[in-house]
Formats: structure tokens, C-alpha cells, sequence
């Protein structure tokens, strides 16, 4: 299982990364409010099935 955890893992890393490159790179603040807040949900997701599925991730974070 451990090859899946790392596709899902790298995953939500490159979505956290597009969506923060999109962010930086945005013109107007609204958008790069709506930005954030979807980096942030992905990074909670993230961290949710860190937390779920690999229970010593946590003191990796």
C-alpha cells in the first residue's frame, strides 16, 4: 500500500503547489483569497489522511 499512499501523497502536494503558483501570480485579491482558501483545504486534506492512514506522519509533518 505504500506506493498508493506516496501517488496520493505527491498528489496533494502538486495540487497545494499549482494552487500557490496560481496565487502568486494573481492580479486582483479576491482571487488570490479564493486561492488560498482552496491551498488551505488541500493542505487540510492533506493532513487528514496523513493522520488517517500513515498515524507517525504526524511527527514527520
Amino acid at each position: 500500500m505504500f506506493h498508493v499512499d506516496a501517488f496520493v501523497i505527491r498528489g496533494h502536494e502538486k495540487v497545494i503547489e499549482h494552487y500557490r503558483r496560481l496565487r502568486d501570480s494573481s492580479r486582483s485579491e479576491l482571487e488570490r483569497r479564493d486561492l488560498q482558501r482552496r491551498m488551505d483545504k488541500a493542505g487540510e486534506e492533506l493532513q487528514a489522511y496523513l493522520e488517517e492512514r500513515l498515524p507517525d506522519a504526524r511527527c514527520a509533518a
